[in-house]
């Protein structure tokens, strides 16, 4: 798994940081997006890559992982959705 070191930020958060630069954005319709790809990601959807989701890429971009969406190879502080993020945690802690 690559390293990553995504900044968490919860939903609501993350909607309303995207509507000060996406003003025409519908706001419902993003949040609603956000919480497909956030279900596909702790159902364990990956990318073709078979990495795991970047939900608020894929959002916007269809379901991939971040360095398929960006092409950088690893998030430097970008943002990530929290609760993907303290599952992701919890996996990796398991015994």
């Amino acid at each position: 798994m690559k390293h990553r070191r995504f900044a968490p930020i919860s939903i609501e958060h993350y909607v309303q940081k995207h509507l000060r630069s996406n003003p025409d954005e519908k706001p419902q319709e993003l949040r609603a997006r956000l919480c497909e790809c956030v279900a596909a990601a702790l159902g364990g959807e990956r990318c073709e890559c078979g990495e795991p989701l970047w939900v608020i890429g894929s959002a916007v971009a269809g379901h991939a992982c971040f360095t398929c969406i960006t092409g950088e190879a690893s998030p430097r502080e970008d943002y990530e959705i929290d609760e993907v993020l303290r599952a992701s945690m919890s996996r990796l802690n398991r015994p």
